[in-house]
């Protein structure tokens, strides 16, 4: 089974809000966009990645906070993963999207 490679320093990074934001990008087609769970972080996917990018263009995103994105001192609820998933789909994504979630 194939599985992304661990990158010490990420893959891709956006900024968001003025934060560091780390995303996974990998594939061709439908967009598929994977968001981890409390504690986790995009390479959680990891297995997940490499099949669903033969078939889909896969972004895992890191929610602020974890992963390899910045972790901000502010006060943390579901409010600002919300903004932070709409924004990115915006600015990044471009386009409709499958929405995948893990909690």
């Amino acid at each position: 089974m194939d599985r992304l490679p661990f990158r010490s320093n990420g893959y891709n990074f956006w900024t968001w809000k003025g934060r560091k934001i780390h995303y996974v990008e990998q594939g061709m087609g439908r967009p598929v966009v994977l968001i981890h769970g409390f504690g986790a972080s995009a390479f959680h996917w990891r297995y997940n990645i490499p099949e669903l990018a033969k078939k889909y263009k896969v972004y895992a995103l890191d929610l602020l906070g974890f992963g390899w994105s910045e972790k901000a001192i502010i006060e943390y609820d579901a409010t600002v993963w919300k903004d932070q998933v709409s924004d990115f789909l915006k600015e990044i994504v471009k386009e409709p999207a499958i929405l995948v979630g893990n909690r």
